[in-house]
């Protein structure tokens, strides 16, 4: 796993009572194994019920705040995932993106929060605002997806990327080597990496993506595959 040296900085914060950063499931797993076999007791700071990223604390609840981002223009993963990459915030100072049908919302550290709040006035060209809102209101959220369904003769990553793209392998092959591809929250390294139900992967200037099922397979091993983009 990359970054051991962060994973165990934050088991060091756990055990001195303070909270993690936002950790995506393999980030949670490596510390929560580590936490059990050192008997340290711990708890699970979760936004929502289906929600990805988490915070893990052992005394000192988690400094944190709910943000909506008030936008006339409906706004897409990707944009408010692009505006924050531009702040140069890293992914571990915030949780997910949840949107609904009218509204945007953020989970991010308090200091993080602050900034947005005083510093992000667009998104785009589009004029935003980001308040503080009751962390009761996300209520029992729920993320929402796009279906599609796709033909594929294989599960390789490249070729699946290709059907949603409507890239070539050949151009597929450049976008991986430039680290554009992520799988289960680590750069995709290998073109011919086989993909299997439940893994997430996100595609730069594409979006976030989750590999549902397989719906069909014939004889000669082509399939119809659910594939769920994250809204």
């Amino acid at each position: 796993m990359e970054n051991k040296f962060f994973l165990q900085n934050t088991i060091e914060k756990i055990e001195k009572g303070k909270s993690s950063f936002f950790l995506d499931p393999k980030e949670r797993e490596f510390v929560i194994s580590k936490l059990r076999k050192k008997k340290i007791s711990y708890e699970i700071y979760t936004p929502y019920r289906e929600a990805e990223k988490v915070l893990v604390y052992n005394e000192n609840y988690p400094e944190i705040e709910l943000l909506e981002i008030i936008s006339k223009k409906r706004l897409e993963h990707r944009d408010i995932l692009g505006v924050l990459f531009a702040h140069q915030i890293l992914p571990h100072f915030y949780g997910d993106i949840m949107i609904t049908d009218n509204t945007h919302y953020l989970v991010a550290l308090k200091p993080v929060a602050e900034y947005l709040k005083s510093h992000v006035h667009e998104i785009g060209k589009n004029p935003v605002e980001f308040v503080k809102i009751d962390l009761a209101s996300l209520g029992d959220y729920r993320p929402k997806y796009d279906i599609s369904l796709y033909h594929v003769s294989g599960l390789r990553l490249d070729m699946i990327v290709s059907k949603i793209t409507k890239q070539s392998r050949r151009k597929v092959e450049e976008i991986i080597k430039d680290k554009e591809v992520f799988l289960n929250y680590e750069v995709a390294v290998k073109k011919d990496t086989y993909l299997k139900e439940g893994d997430i992967f996100s595609i730069r200037g594409y979006g976030k993506y989750l590999f549902s099922k397989i719906c069909y397979r014939n004889k000669k091993g082509n399939m119809d595959i659910e594939i769920l983009k994250y809204k």
